[in-house]
């Protein structure tokens, strides 16, 4: 009896697993992240760019606050970012430039790795559907649609979904040519990880780009 109920019940739920949307399955990954937000999170971006060619960039987010750890044409760069301001520290000459948080870098990989807000709100102004699943995950093909008036939104994008928790495992998309991928998630950052002190850096050289 005790086999035939566990049975039973491991039908029961794959049958619901089986069952729900591509839009119901973000709706739950996004109330899953949401649970998360006061903890901040860790993540790998992925870009491909042409002739930068490929980086990988460690990134951690809390709230407003971020952080990217990366290295371009074998310079290592540091970058702090809230609302307002993102402060680009490069260890190899101790200095950090201030700019404006809507300002351009001049790098272009710095740039695409910070226009990740493409990302927010995937449920609204998309068509979510299943591309394929396994055991362990779906690929959820997501396509914009005539209601997402966002210029900037890429016109499809990939979430890959861990079936057991809806944590997310990965989201990719390509824009103007540039590949960018989110992956490798997970939670658990402090206030002073993501945000910039100048006493952290002893020495350290500041050039002030923003507009007075």
């Amino acid at each position: 009896m005790r086999k035939i109920l566990c049975t039973f019940f491991a039908l029961v739920w794959a049958s619901a697993t089986f069952a729900q949307t591509g839009l119901e399955i973000v709706n739950r990954m996004n109330e899953m992240l949401a649970s998360h937000e006061s903890d901040g999170t860790r993540f790998y971006i992925d870009i491909k760019m042409p002739i930068v060619g490929s980086i990988s960039t460690k990134a951690m987010s809390l709230g407003d606050k971020a952080r990217m750890d990366f290295e371009v044409s074998e310079i290592k760069v540091i970058t702090y970012m809230d609302k307002t301001t993102q402060w680009m520290y490069t260890p190899g000459n101790n200095e950090v430039t201030i700019i404006g948080a809507t300002a351009k870098s001049n790098n272009p990989a710095v740039d695409s790795a910070m226009d990740m807000g493409m990302f927010d709100d995937v449920a609204d102004g998309y068509d979510i559907s299943i591309k394929s699943e396994n055991l362990v995950k779906w690929e959820l093909a997501c396509k914009k649609n005539r209601s997402n008036k966002d210029k900037d939104a890429p016109k499809n994008i990939t979430i890959e979904v861990r079936k057991e928790t809806y944590q997310p495992l990965s989201f990719s998309t390509k824009v103007m040519g540039v590949s960018l991928t989110m992956r490798d998630f997970s939670f658990g950052v402090t206030e002073d990880q993501v945000t910039f002190n100048p006493d952290d850096y002893p020495g350290i050289i500041i050039t002030d780009k923003r507009e007075k």
